[in-house]
């Protein structure tokens, strides 16, 4: 490599990383950022002077002064870069707007129950588009957008190759890449909720996810990238046999953990609402508290069999990993339980992001590539409202 192409590479990882910290901060000095991310201070002068050159940073004020010159804090440019997430289910829509900060400028889920042709289509961008209205947003504002299924999509993101959850037997591509200027990616449902995961400064840098929504599914994330696997299924924990011959699984096979981790099966028991089921279950209802004790038993089964062939933590998310709070001690206790090697403490964790964890995981794959091209440009950027 040439000392040029060497410095080259030394700029954009330095330029990512200061924007990446920003991000993670929310605000900071130069001298901060200096100091954080062990840099000099002309280096981060000139870098966020860049930044602020091409419109992703701005200057926030003074910070308070430690004696001499109050030094001036900037951050990322709030609600300016924005991309877009949306979470396909049988029986709902889900969109995330997310900005560059991070930060979920609006979410929302409603009833469309799912079905092939331009119907379906229209009534979910019309829905889409009043969502943007209202957050002074539209299509061409978007740097990406995410459409994510209960299914497995093509390595290039772009087909939806089978969905037993939505009936999707064939190969298929929608319309999407039609309705939108920007860059269109298709992504499994629970490989979307992990990206939420890894994209925290917090995170192992190794564990396996499991998402517990109306269908169950996972991830495993080695030295912080998603394993796809040979044929892009990696991590379809829905669908590990716990019970052979046991209940029918959604597609068709029996025994299936997502035949009992499914979280309908929990929702059903309150008339199809998961937070009045938990809520029964905290009032101490004896049919609730039962279910649940069900449920966690099962749950733990299907942990213990990953942690035994991974070795790697294990973090909840989906509809019911947002409740578990509460019972995490309860499920670390069976889960320790089954344990050949007496592991009293199982490293479980629940997810970071508890609301549209799909949707939002879509969206900030985008936020992360533009990062990436930001800390590659050395020319000015227009930005994009």
């Amino acid at each position: 490599m040439t000392k040029r192409n060497s410095n080259s590479d030394i700029k954009r990882k330095n330029k990512a990383a200061i924007l990446r910290e920003l991000i993670r901060a929310g605000e900071a000095t130069k001298p901060e950022l200096a100091f954080s991310l062990h840099l000099s201070l002309p280096t981060v002068g000139q870098i966020v002077a860049e930044l602020i050159e091409a419109g992703v940073v701005e200057e926030n004020g003074r910070a308070v002064s430690v004696g001499g010159r109050r030094p001036v804090s900037v951050r990322v440019a709030p609600g300016k870069w924005l991309a877009l997430g949306i979470n396909i289910t049988a029986n709902h829509v889900s969109f995330s707007l997310v900005d560059l900060n991070g930060a979920v400028i609006a979410h929302r889920r409603s009833k469309l129950h799912f079905r092939m042709g331009r119907e379906y289509h229209q009534e979910l961008m019309e829905r889409l588009d009043d969502l943007l209205r209202e957050n002074h947003a539209d299509r061409d504002s978007l740097l990406g957008v995410g459409v994510v299924f209960p299914g497995i999509v093509t390595p290039d993101h772009k087909i939806l190759l089978t969905s037993h959850a939505l009936r999707i037997e064939e190969p298929t591509r929608f319309e999407y890449d039609k309705s939108f200027s920007c860059p269109v990616y298709y992504f499994n449902d629970a490989t979307a909720a992990c990206m939420v995961e890894c994209y925290g400064d917090d995170a192992p840098d190794s564990f396996l996810f499991l998402s517990l929504s109306n269908t169950v599914g996972g991830a495993m994330v080695i030295n912080k990238s998603i394993v796809t696997g040979t044929h892009n299924r990696s991590g379809e924990l829905g669908h590990v046999c716990v019970i052979p011959g046991g209940r029918q699984c959604y597609c068709g096979q029996r025994g299936h953990y997502d035949a009992y981790g499914a979280a309908w099966l929990l929702a059903e028991r309150a008339e199809g609402d998961l937070s009045r089921f938990f809520a029964m279950v905290e009032e101490g209802v004896p049919e609730m508290c039962a279910a649940l004790e069900e449920y966690l038993d099962m749950l733990a089964l299907l942990i213990y069999n990953s942690i035994a062939l991974s070795d790697l933590p294990m973090i909840l998310g989906g509809y019911v990993g947002n409740y578990l709070g509460p019972h995490l001690p309860r499920l670390k206790e069976k889960t320790a339980r089954l344990d050949i090697f007496g592991q009293s403490d199982p490293d479980i964790r629940l997810c970071r992001c508890k609301y549209e964890a799909a949707a939002t995981g879509s969206a900030k794959f985008f936020l992360e590539q533009f990062i990436e091209s930001v800390a590659q440009r050395e020319v000015r950027l227009e930005a994009v409202r």
